[in-house]
């Protein structure tokens, strides 16, 4: 059987990012004597995964910002001219417009538009923006996917979608009582309770709602600390409320790590207030190392695959959320059990590869 040759475009490749997440767990488990895929990201940065990515075949392309249009399609065209690709598989929004532009005229056979959230947009200009260009994307498209049921309504609407599952690597979140240990003597957490969240620092992640809640669960729970993992454009006015909110002391923002599952081994819960999302890795990951979760009940119910997860309004105050928070941390969990529940669901990184390349296969062949 022919290779069959995929240009995945990513807005970036970096740690704590959930499209980046998704691109890496089907990367790393398809079959690359029949697969081939090489990634074009739209930011350039260090990252652990540039190096994977090679050493699984496929090629880093880094494309030039688009305000340089003619330059932007000049690099578009010279990637698809070299790489003859069979399928571009878009994971962004409105920035892929040259790029799967230039893949219709090139004759590529298979273009995916592939929607990762369940909103258009962190802020209502972006939304309007995003809104306002996706006709042209769908034009674009030959194929459409969504990571839920959820995320797929929300960017095609009663137009057919296939749902590609998010998956992660589930006995990499095994939960290990000695790794855990080791983790909260190196942060310095040994007698703490502590609450995570892995995730960007981003309006859609409601950052300042989260910092809040710990405020008041602080109250309750003197013993309690908050880390935050990922980076983020409100980086720096996190910085500056927490500093306000007088949090320092209490709050730890790990920026973006590679060492992700071990944080996630020292936490007591997970929390994930966010504003809107497609099917959260995170969420997937929190439940494979047996977190308590509280989210919020914008977060799909497609999610869900223990009894791990408590949904709260985002209408709910702060001194509400503190209370699930208080009893999440102190829920006695038997953690152990839980990476073998999710091998059993569709987040398993299990014959993942497979599905995908069966999926790639049936739109090729039309």
């Amino acid at each position: 059987m022919k290779k069959i040759k995929v240009l995945m475009l990513v807005p970036n490749l970096f740690v704590a990012n959930g499209v980046a997440s998704f691109v890496m767990n089907y990367l790393r488990n398809l079959n690359h004597d029949e697969v081939q895929v090489d990634i074009a990201s739209y930011k350039e940065g260090d990252s652990v995964y540039y190096a994977e990515v090679e050493a699984a075949g496929g090629k880093m392309f880094f494309l030039p910002g688009i305000k340089n249009l003619p330059e932007h399609v000049k690099v578009c065209n010279k990637i698809l001219s070299d790489g003859r690709y069979d399928i571009i598989h878009d994971n962004t929004l409105h920035i892929s417009i040259p790029m799967m532009w230039c893949a219709k005229k090139a004759g590529v056979p298979v273009r995916i538009l592939h929607s990762h959230n369940s909103k258009m947009g962190e802020t209502p200009a972006k939304a309007f923006r995003n809104r306002f260009f996706l006709p042209v994307l769908r034009s674009l498209a030959t194929n459409y996917a969504a990571c839920s049921q959820l995320a797929g309504r929300a960017m095609f609407e009663d137009q057919g979608f296939t749902v590609v599952p998010n998956v992660i690597q589930t006995e990499k979140y095994r939960f290990d009582p000695t790794m855990r240990k080791s983790v909260r003597q190196k942060m310095n957490a040994t007698d703490k309770f502590v609450v995570g969240t892995v995730g960007r620092l981003a309006e859609q992640k409601n950052p300042f709602f989260a910092i809040d809640v710990f405020k008041c669960l602080l109250k309750n729970v003197p013993s309690v600390e908050y880390w935050w993992v990922g980076n983020g454009p409100l980086e720096e006015r996190v910085k500056t409320y927490i500093e306000e909110k007088k949090l320092t002391k209490y709050i730890k923002l790990l920026g973006s790590r590679n060492d992700t599952v071990e944080l996630y081994q020292g936490m007591d819960a997970f929390f994930l207030p966010s504003f809107f999302e497609g099917l959260p890795v995170t969420g997937v990951e929190a439940q494979a190392m047996g977190l308590s979760m509280v989210v919020s009940d914008t977060v799909t119910r497609e999610m869900v695959y223990t009894d791990l997860v408590d949904y709260v309004s985002l209408n709910d105050t702060p001194e509400a959320w503190a209370s699930r928070l208080e009893i999440a941390l102190r829920k006695n969990v038997k953690r152990e059990q839980y990476a073998d529940r999710l091998k059993l669901s569709n987040f398993s990184n299990i014959g993942c590869g497979n599905r995908l390349e069966q999926v790639y296969c049936w739109w090729i062949n039309g």
